[in-house]
């Protein structure tokens, strides 16, 4: 288990606080009280290895090639314009054409809005892809809203990571691939290799990753749609219309978190586990758990076999006992400062041998 600095929270009996397009300036009226909070990450510092080949499924012609248009939008919550200048500049650095959608950084905005920057980048022929700026959160009323033909009949891939896991999912539900990957941050300091990565899935140059193993990870060889995303936002699409875990083919579920103590990990878990999502999977791979409390609080493992010494033992012991299928721990995806892409909705093959284990997506 990996320590992070701390970091300091402020508390204010009064704050006034105003808001721009995602900045802040606070005027505290009275003296700030200063407690410091100890945060961990798992995951992050997983030594991996990359091979790419190009796509060979049905889905070819939704990749991406020099000069396309590509919307750039944030049907999450509001970004600053910062972060959208990022992602334009970024996207012209690449060979794109990124054309912003009406409301991304309106600081008023409302969910209509939001729908109608979505719609038109689903609708407009003459736009090729939907670059997300950022999540954060919002995803799940929009994606209420979004009519299935909308999404089918796009045959746009849709690029993005946290809060977006709610159109990876609708994605997959229609039968379309999407991209997990960084958003902004992507032209903001992504390590050079993930930003390698990330630039050559868009063009559909398809990643295996080949990782070292946790003491943790459970040996076997799975194949199926690899589902899945952050772990909170995940479970909310359980019972939805864009709830891709109804399906009868087999899937290998990815997950990860930032923030959420462990208690909240193991509850979100049971959701999963009591509605058969981890039962059904074929594999599970766990990727980064970024900046949660150190402090374990009342779900502390002492009166379970002994205190959890990390996220990755506590779901050892709580979840994997009576699964016979590979688990692999430690995939460098999520909110750390290293975040690799994965092709959502599509095949993909997951292989956990003893030192190592293989994740490779896009498999035929």
């Amino acid at each position: 288990m990996k320590k992070r600095n701390l970091v300091i929270i402020f508390t204010a009996a009064l704050a006034v606080i105003s808001v721009a397009c995602g900045t802040a300036d606070i005027k505290e009226n009275e003296p700030s009280e200063q407690t410091e909070e100890e945060l961990i990450t798992e995951g992050e510092n997983t030594q991996c290895e990359v091979e790419f080949k190009p796509y060979t499924g049905e889905n070819g012609s939704m990749f991406l090639s020099e000069g396309d248009r590509i919307a750039v939008i944030s049907p999450s919550a509001l970004p600053s314009r910062e972060q959208t200048d990022a992602v334009i500049d970024g996207l012209k650095k690449w060979g794109y054409e990124p054309v912003e959608g009406k409301y991304v950084c309106v600081e008023n905005r409302t969910i209509e809005d939001i729908i109608e920057d979505l719609k038109w980048a689903l609708e407009d022929p003459d736009i090729k892809a939907v670059f997300c700026v950022r999540g954060g959160y919002g995803a799940s009323e929009v994606a209420d809203r979004l009519p299935d033909e909308l999404i089918q009949e796009s045959q746009k891939l849709i690029i993005g990571y946290s809060d977006i896991t709610i159109y990876h999912s609708a994605w997959c539900v229609n039968g379309l691939p999407s991209i997990h990957s960084c958003m902004s941050g992507t032209f903001t300091g992504l390590p050079e290799s993930c930003y390698e990565a990330e630039e050559k899935i868009l063009k559909g140059e398809i990643p295996t990753y080949t990782c070292e193993n946790s003491i943790y990870c459970k040996q076997g060889e799975a194949k199926g749609k690899l589902i899945g995303g952050n772990l909170s936002t995940f479970t909310t699409v359980l019972g939805t219309a864009y709830d891709c875990t109804k399906t009868d083919e087999p899937y290998i579920l990815f997950l990860e978190e930032i923030g959420e103590d462990l208690q909240h990990i193991h509850r979100y878990l049971t959701i999963l586990k009591h509605a058969g999502v981890l039962n059904n999977a074929a594999g599970i791979v766990f990727g980064e758990w970024t900046e949660l409390p150190a402090d374990l609080g009342d779900y502390y493992g002492k009166n379970r076999g002994g205190k959890f010494e990390s996220i990755s033992e506590m779901i050892s012991r709580q979840f994997l006992r009576d699964l016979d299928i590979p688990v692999a721990f430690g995939f460098p995806a999520g909110h750390g400062d290293i975040n690799y892409p994965l092709l959502m909705g599509e095949q993909a093959e997951l292989k956990v041998a003893d030192e190592e284990f293989t994740l490779t997506c896009g498999t035929d």
